[in-house]
């Protein structure tokens, strides 16, 4: 497989840089995945996992929480607020607040903002499942 460049960049660092043969991601319109020679694309990510394969056949996996991919030129950029790898991701964190979103959504309370309890029990998801993947826990 052709490698290719994948960068992962947020507000306050360069957090990911490596050549890669493979970049599997969800967007806003579903699931996808880029390999090399792909044509120019940009996409709006959902908060979900992004995968990728290094050029030695190991993957390397993360939580996103939204922000945007571009593919163009064999360079793949994701620009995201939140990117977590997974080696990064506090488990018993995670836990808690998924736990605290659906205590929240199940309170009915007038008082509760529905869609952030739901976006927060979302990304505790998404950083449970890229744990689950990898096998820590």
């Amino acid at each position: 497989m052709t490698p290719f460049v994948l960068e992962i960049v947020t507000p306050d660092k360069m957090l990911f840089t490596s050549e890669v043969t493979y970049v599997g991601f969800r967007a806003m319109s579903g699931n996808l995945g880029i390999e090399a020679n792909h044509m120019p694309i940009i996409a709006a990510l959902d908060i979900a996992s992004l995968k990728c394969t290094l050029v030695d056949g190991t993957e390397k996996k993360f939580a996103v929480s939204g922000g945007f991919l571009e593919m163009k030129g064999n360079k793949c950029t994701i620009l995201a607020t939140i990117v977590e790898p997974d080696n990064e991701i506090d488990v018993a964190r995670a836990n808690a607040a998924k736990e605290r979103a659906e205590n929240r959504l199940a309170s009915k309370s007038a008082d509760i903002d529905v869609k952030r309890a739901e976006l927060a029990l979302k990304k505790a998801i998404t950083r449970l499942k890229v744990c689950d993947i990898t096998g820590k826990n």
